[in-house]
């Protein structure tokens, strides 16, 4: 099988399953989840999802796409509990290797790479977490 660019399936099944899992719509309601599109001044806490960086992924006999993938976190708080306690939802929904990937489509692998929790502003109590994944899929 050759290489495939799976990046639109991949950001539909992250949203999806994000939507999907108490944790996460326990602390932001499923309709604050978003693809790429926030709309202006979003309630807040809200999640987006980032922009991928895919490449091609070839084993023997599979093909498909190799993509390091972001998913951005947005919480208020005196501190940046909120925003933590959000991306660890986020990671633990995420860790489960179980996407919604449209048929045809498989997940080799779901990886957790690293989370930032940054100050969104000077002086703020408005925190943004960038939390990384490296996922491989094929079909």
């Amino acid at each position: 099988m050759n290489p495939a660019d799976h990046s639109l399936q991949l950001r539909q099944a992250v949203v999806a399953h994000l939507r999907s899992v108490p944790a996460v719509t326990a602390i932001v309601a499923a309709n604050r989840i978003y693809g790429r599109r926030v709309p202006d001044n979003p309630t807040w806490p809200f999640i987006r999802y980032g922009v991928p960086d895919t490449r091609p992924y070839e084993a023997t006999g599979q093909g498909g796409s190799d993509s390091a993938i972001t998913v951005h976190a947005f919480a208020r708080g005196p501190d940046e509990g909120a925003c933590a306690t959000l991306a660890a939802a986020i990671v633990e929904a995420l860790s489960a290797d179980q996407l919604p990937l449209e048929s045809g489509l498989g997940l080799v692998s779901l990886d957790w790479q690293r989370t930032q929790v940054l100050e969104d502003g000077d002086e703020s109590t408005d925190y943004h977490a960038i939390i990384e994944f490296s996922v491989v899929t094929t079909g």
